[in-house]
């Protein structure tokens, strides 16, 4: 039983400072009920969202609706501008990404879409069917895109095809629409919803896990490779970055394999621990088959070692959790721009302004999380930026080789033996997109790595 004494030992802990905290001068310590202020407004507002078809005081629920709606992006926006977490320079950044995720959040849900696309979104069931995976190498091959070999689970259920089907209408009873306002705030990734991100939609082939399934996933792979990220992390740290007191030594004074080194454990690190919350997660909320708050669909969606690009890196190999931020406020702007500078049609593809646009939006949400503990600074913050702006280089300069090699091997269509054929492919294609994409992320990563360090992040990740 906690005794008072037991309650201000705890009450200590969560408000004491980290000594490497650089807080944005002036926040405060995040309060519960500025906490919970936000995603309870943005809740009620959903409830609310639907329309009233028959009501005679529509337009007075729209204009109240309209006003929950402002003051929940409001609270948002204004968590990490005015508070801060200060036990955890981590969960400062993270505060940082609620902040700014749930403001656009808000602000598609009730103004973009709705206003904009005429588009509220709709439920989405899904329906598995039992599908029969011959032995041998076939079966191997299905298990490859797997959820189990994704999340390093061993199938104990049959393959299924997975069917989704829209719901015609949208929720009318006050019950309904709180189940549905409740789905729809958790579902990050849009799952179960007409907002349903396209890492959900890359294959129908999948399976169905149980969870045993993840428990072994979390007991046999996720921990162990999570703890190896771990012990790199701290030995770097603890061997070449830590100063006297609570300083780090500038992350440029790493040797240039340990700064490889180190980017490639902290990129394992995130994605294993994603990989460990999602399963956790999915494992509590189990119980509520067929509820749809128990679903789980994959986090990643193609096996890292079968990534052979940039673009497929973060196109399947990623979570992908924040991509109707990013293309809502990323993609769509840029595939305007580039249509409004090249004269293109609405139907013709953008793919330059689609890319660029994405990664510029992600710049921006990371870097100003990023500047919300080096005290505010955006010239440190910017480490982050320079990342996802190199990346969406390398996905425009790699498409551009790949379309130019196409091209010169359809004009010449020989193989080895003289023959014509079509040899758009070459055997050491896949060498060198994965060294390519390896080599571009963990170079390129070590402007997001040395942030990191800058910020106190590697610090407190080392357990240092």
């Amino acid at each position: 039983m906690l005794r008072p004494q037991h309650m201000d030992q705890i009450f200590a802990i969560l408000t004491a400072s980290r000594p490497d905290l650089r807080f944005i001068p002036g926040t405060i310590p995040l309060t519960p009920l500025a906490a919970v202020l936000p995603p309870l407004t943005y809740y009620l507002a959903l409830i609310l969202l639907p329309p009233f078809p028959s009501h005679p005081n529509q337009k007075l629920i729209s204009v109240f609706r309209s006003v929950l709606a402002v003051i929940a992006g409001a609270l948002f926006f204004r968590l990490p501008l005015r508070y801060h977490i200060p036990f955890s320079v981590g969960l400062t950044y993270q505060l940082a990404l609620v902040g700014l995720y749930g403001g656009c959040r808000v602000l598609d849900a009730f103004f973009i879409s709705p206003y904009l696309f005429g588009h509220i979104p709709r439920r989405v069931k899904y329906h598995q069917k039992p599908r029969w995976e011959t032995p041998g190498v076939w079966r191997h091959r299905a298990l490859s895109n797997s959820y189990y070999n994704l999340h390093f689970l061993q199938p104990r259920k049959a393959a299924v095809t997975e069917i989704a089907t829209t719901d015609e209408g949208l929720p009318e009873s006050w019950r309904d629409r709180a189940s549905w306002a409740l789905e729809l705030e958790l579902a990050m990734r849009g799952a179960g919803f007409t907002w349903t991100s396209a890492d959900v939609r890359h294959s129908k082939k999948t399976w169905t896990p149980t969870a045993w399934d993840r428990v072994h996933s979390i007991l046999l792979h996720v921990l162990p490779a999570l703890s190896a990220s771990f012990a790199t992390i701290r030995f770097i740290y603890v061997g070449d970055l830590k100063g006297e007191g609570d300083l780090s030594l500038p992350f440029d004074d790493l040797s240039f394999p340990k700064q490889l080194l180190l980017t490639a454990a902290l990129g394992g690190f995130l994605m294993t621990g994603f990989s460990l919350a999602h399963s956790i997660f999915a494992i509590m909320l189990a119980p509520l088959n067929p509820h749809p708050l128990s679903y789980f669909p994959p986090l990643y969606t193609t096996r890292i070692w079968d990534l052979t690009s940039v673009r497929s890196f973060w196109s399947y190999g990623w979570h992908r959790l924040f991509s109707r931020l990013f293309l809502v406020y990323g993609v769509w702007p840029g595939e305007w721009i580039e249509r409004k500078i090249t004269g293109k049609s609405a139907g013709e593809a953008a793919d330059v302004g689609k890319v660029l646009g994405g990664f510029v939006s992600s710049a921006f949400v990371h870097s100003f999380a990023a500047h919300t503990v080096v005290g505010g600074s955006v010239g440190e913050a910017l480490g982050e930026a320079e990342f996802f702006a190199g990346c969406g280089i390398a996905v425009v300069a790699e498409e551009i080789v790949k379309r130019s090699m196409q091209r010169f091997r359809r004009r010449h269509k020989h193989n080895v033996d003289g023959d014509k054929a079509n040899c758009s492919d070459r055997w050491y294609d896949g060498v060198v997109g994965r060294v390519w994409w390896i080599a571009v992320l963990l170079y390129n990563g070590r402007h997001f790595a040395r942030g990191w360090v800058k910020a106190g992040l590697v610090r407190e990740m080392a357990g240092a």
